[in-house]
C-alpha cells in the first residue's frame, strides 16, 4: 500500500513509508564474489553492468522467492572498482572487510543439516569462522563462514526471519 506524504507530514516530521530494498557491499573482485554466492545459496545474479562512465563493474543477486517481473524486492549489490574522485570527492573512500566481529550478512537455511553443510564446505575451504552451534532461540542454528573480501555471512536455521 503506497501512503502519499502531506505537507502536514512534513511539517510535522513524520517519515514517509519504507522499504529496505538493496544492501550494497563494495568487492575486490566481482567473479570471486558471484563464485563465493553461487557455491554457498541458490541467490542468483538478477542484474549485471558495467557503468560506462564510472567503470564500476556492479551485480545484484537475490533469492528466487524475492524475484518479480520489475527486478527483486531485495537484492544485494556487489560493486567492483575504484570510486572516480571526479564523482564523489575525496570525502568517500573504498573500505573492504567492514562486515567483521559481530558485522554480518544473514542467509537463512530449511534445516540444521544445511547449516552443518555449509560449516562443512567452509572449514574444507578454510573459510569458515564460527561453528556451527545452536546459540539460543532469536539467535537459532548458525555457523558463520567469511567471503572472499573477508566479509562475515551467517547461515542461520530456527530464526524467525526468512
Amino acid at each position: 500500500m503506497t501512503q502519499t506524504t502531506t505537507a502536514a507530514d512534513a511539517a510535522q516530521g513524520t517519515a514517509p513509508e519504507t522499504v529496505l530494498t538493496h544492501i550494497a557491499l563494495p568487492v575486490r573482485n566481482l567473479a570471486d564474489q558471484l563464485e563465493f554466492y553461487a557455491k554457498y545459496t541458490t541467490m542468483r545474479v538478477i542484474h549485471e553492468r558495467v557503468d560506462p562512465k564510472t567503470k564500476l563493474r556492479t551485480a545484484w543477486i537475490a533469492n528466487e522467492r524475492d524475484v518479480t517481473d520489475a527486478g527483486a524486492r531485495f537484492v544485494i549489490v556487489l560493486i567492483e572498482g575504484s570510486l572516480p574522485r571526479e564523482i564523489v570527492g575525496d570525502e568517500m573512500q573504498e573500505e573492504y572487510t567492514f562486515l567483521t566481529s559481530i558485522s554480518h550478512l544473514g542467509i537463512s537455511m530449511n534445516t540444521r543439516e544445511d547449516v552443518d553443510r555449509i560449516a562443512a564446505m567452509a572449514e574444507a575451504d578454510g573459510t569458515l569462522v564460527l561453528g556451527p552451534m545452536y546459540r539460543n532461540e532469536v539467535v537459532g542454528y548458525i555457523c558463520l563462514v567469511r567471503d572472499p573480501d573477508g566479509n562475515n555471512v551467517e547461515f542461520s536455521v530456527e530464526q524467525i526471519l526468512g
